[in-house]
């Protein structure tokens, strides 16, 4: 025994030997990437595309000091910077720190994510040099050329896109940001000179290694050119930063973020000073596609801040304590680096309420921590936390009380006047001689597009695009691709395809029925176009009478007397979103589905308002409570009450029932607030069934019959529009069946389909609408 205790203990020794010689030998390990800091000086100078980086990194990556590197975001293009060692104490392993100028060349924010390699070739010496100002002045009106040269000079590296920012003019009062236009040398091709057609433009070529074409600047033999351009040669198909002026119809909510960012963020003293602390976090809230995320993308263009970003469930991990380890570790950062922001997108989805069955222990640990490391904000200085979700009842309540989420700012769906900014906004992005739209073709559009948020008016425009380019190339194949221009009729063509977003699971491919197709009932058009269109047309005067518009409309009447036949002609000629529900259709075998499918319906109305309901056959949904009705039907109906009339108020929403059977309605539905209006659709008179009898027989021929339509119209004395038009249909049949090739259609067809057809309107039915009429007293 005593060899292998000897044995054993050599071991030891030889391991603890190992032990002591491994520090010595330690590999040092490589991050997979780098968080983007800010350059420690700010001034123009040699140090302009100069990146810093900890030397230890530098010698894994066999980059010399002061030789040439790429930095890029994880998977794009590079931009070529000048390597240097940082501080080996001070300087993070993980950070590489750039000059703004650099930043703004590939739009990398701080605290975004980047690569580092080693440059292969050294860039070529510039030619030429176009450059420009982001505040389109003259800008040797305001600094001297040989300023200029200085500047590139001392920079070195230059390229498209690099923006020198608060450069001073020749007062020395005022400042102007200096932006890279254009640049070429020898073996580049001109920009200018590119057609769109070649496979040379610069951002499609296959071997390009980077964002912007880097050149050297020579002072003495590179020419500067200056022009009045703000933005870089577009053919370089840089990423433009998103500034405010670039979102549209959100001034009430921009402004309410910028004061809830930039105070807490830039001038937290201002709060200490006060002896409170400053607003930690903001709740964006709204339908999808009204530009939440947009938001964010902004703030952190423009707040100069340290910004990180959790996209929703991005950050969960299967192994147990991972998701909670990532969320303190992204904290831990902001709090190093401030001052910082913290986007969290979609929220619903790693903080939901933990009282939902759904919501497991994994998700409750999530939100527990969230909440913990909110809560531990409160000393941490210049650290704001912003999130956006479009179900903010879905987010678990704690995080939503003062000290965490302390504000919520609703994003709601635009109205007249956003949508004109909107789409004003994004025509202004088009060059003029591209498209032919004046300032009242947009109103003319952004008036029809109810319920659009932003990204469907933003797909109105690129379906317009493509309309145009579909129509130039349908001509001719030839023809010259800079001549195509959109027009509001491109526009109005790809209204077809882009539907409102709130619509899109709903939506309702509705006949083609024009208020013309009715024939006769002449009052109750003009009834319906006074309670749709006139609170479109005169709202300002609804407002300034305080009058309300008419909440809903009953069309009660005969069978077969055009009442559906209105609400589709209704949802033709309004232009106005329509939702059609079908009486017995809600109706569930599941106890509390068939109230949450009326709740539904009417989040979906006020959501794409304005909007009208049609419920067809209502009877069948709002029986009388008196009656015997089942339960079921009874909280259906409890539901559809509260929704047009209840504690929420109903805005921009009109309801249009119909039904024969108006006296089994519950009369709590009649009341006035609710459906307002009784309209009385009775059988057609004299004149609406010539109307009906013209329309139906125009392909008849029946001028070669001799068939006298007015006679027709007398004999059909009590006849509901629908057998009349039948009478029409059953005639026409007739004629076929004698002669397949038949031409024309003579009186003795009419005779034999007068014999087929039943009158189903009785005298007696007649007196019980009439009856009803009386009752309601509100028939007009």
């Amino acid at each position: 025994m005593a060899p292998k205790s000897g044995s054993s203990s050599s071991k030891k020794k030889s391991f603890a030997g190992s032990s002591t010689a491994d520090p010595k030998i330690v590999k040092f390990k490589l991050p997979t990437e780098f968080i983007t800091r800010p350059h420690p000086s700010r001034e123009h100078g040699r140090e302009t595309c100069t990146a810093y980086v900890h030397p230890n990194v530098l010698s894994a990556l066999e980059i010399t000091p002061g030789s040439f590197c790429t930095v890029c975001k994880v998977g794009e293009n590079g931009i070529l910077v000048t390597a240097k060692a940082g501080d080996e104490g001070t300087h993070p392993v993980n950070v590489i720190t750039l000059s703004n100028s650099i930043r703004s060349v590939g739009n990398i924010i701080l605290g975004d994510r980047l690569e580092i390699k080693k440059a292969q070739v050294q860039p070529p010496y510039a030619t030429k040099v176009a450059i420009g100002s982001l505040q389109g002045c003259d800008i040797l009106k305001c600094i001297e050329e040989k300023v200029i040269q200085k500047l590139f000079d001392d920079c070195g590296i230059i390229m498209p896109g690099m923006i020198f920012h608060n450069v001073k003019t020749q007062t020395d009062d005022e400042s102007i940001d200096i932006i890279i236009v254009d640049a070429s040398d020898d073996s580049l091709p001109d920009v200018h000179q590119i057609d769109l057609n070649s496979d040379v433009v610069y951002g499609m070529l296959e071997d390009q290694i980077y964002l912007s074409p880097p050149v050297i600047f020579r002072k003495g033999s590179t020419d500067i050119t200056f022009t009045k351009e703000m933005q870089a040669n577009r053919k370089y198909n840089l990423p433009e930063p998103i500034s405010y002026t670039a979102v549209g119809g959100l001034h009430k909510e921009i402004e309410s973020l910028k004061s809830a960012i930039d105070i807490p963020l830039h001038q937290p003293t201002l709060f200490s000073s006060f002896g409170v602390s400053p607003p930690r976090g903001i709740l964006l809230h709204g339908p999808p596609g009204t530009g939440k995320t947009m938001l964010l993308r902004v703030v952190a263009n423009t707040s100069n801040a340290h910004v990180l970003t959790i996209n929703g469930p991005s950050i969960v991990s299967k192994y147990l304590g991972e998701t909670e380890a990532a969320l303190r570790d992204i904290f831990n950062e902001a709090r190093k680096y401030q001052p910082s922001i913290i986007f969290i997108d979609e929220i619903d989805s790693i903080a939901p309420n933990r009282a939902n069955d759904d919501s497991g222990e994994v998700e409750s640990r999530v939100v527990a921590t969230l909440l913990t490391l909110m809560d531990g904000m409160g000393a941490a200085g210049r650290l704001v936390v912003i999130a956006a979700t479009n179900r903010p009842n879905s987010v678990d309540p704690a995080l939503r009380r003062p000290g965490r989420f302390d504000q919520e700012v609703e994003i709601g769906i635009p109205d007249v006047e956003a949508r004109f900014d909107i789409l004003t906004k994004q025509f202004s992005r088009m060059s003029p001689d591209r498209h032919s739209l004046e300032s009242e073709g947009i109103k003319l559009i952004a008036s029809k597009t109810h319920g659009y948020v932003g990204a469907d008016l933003t797909a109105l425009c690129r379906e317009s695009v493509m309309k145009t380019i579909q129509r130039g190339l349908g001509t001719d194949a030839n023809v010259d691709k800079f001549s195509l221009k959109v027009t509001l009729k491109d526009v109005e063509c790809a209204m077809i395809d882009i539907r409102p977003s709130a619509m899109r699971e709903i939506f309702l491919e509705m006949p083609k029925v024009y208020w013309s197709d009715i024939g006769g009932q002449e009052e109750l058009k003009t009834k319906m176009k006074e309670m749709i269109q006139l609170p479109l047309e005169a709202s300002e005067t609804f407002n300034r009478l305080g009058i309300t518009a008419p909440k809903g409309v009953l069309l009660y009447g005969p069978p077969g007397c055009s009442k559906t036949l209105t609400a589709k002609a209704l949802a033709t000629e309004s232009g106005i979103n329509f939702l059609a529900v079908k009486g017995p259709e809600v109706f569930n075998k599941y106890v509390g589905e068939s109230e949450r499918a009326i709740r539904e319906i009417f989040r979906k109305a006020r959501s794409a308002a304005p909007s009208i309901i049609f419920f067809d056959e209502i009877d069948a949904l709002s029986p009388d409570r008196d009656g015997g009705s089942t339960s079921a039907a009874s909280h259906v109906l409890t539901s559809l009450l509260n929704e047009i009339d209840g504690v929420e108020e109903l805005k921009g929403v009109v309801i249009v029932a119909a039904t024969n059977r108006p006296d089994e309605i519950d009369s709590a539905l009649l009341r006035p607030g609710r459906l307002d209006r009784h309209i009385y659709v009775g059988p057609p008179d004299v004149n609406a069934r010539l109307e009906i009898l013209k329309k139906c027989t125009k392909k008849f021929n029946i001028e070669e019959s001799g068939i006298d339509l007015q006679e027709l119209a007398c004999r059909t004395e009590g006849y509901s529009g629908a057998e009349v038009v039948l009478l029409c249909q059953e005639s026409g049949l007739s004629a076929i069946m004698e002669d397949l090739d038949v031409t024309k259609v003579e009186l003795r067809h009419f005779e034999k389909a007068f014999k087929g057809i039943s009158r189903g309107i009785t005298p007696e039915m007649l007196s019980y609408y009439e009856g009803f009429a009386l009752r309601s007293g509100s028939s007009s």
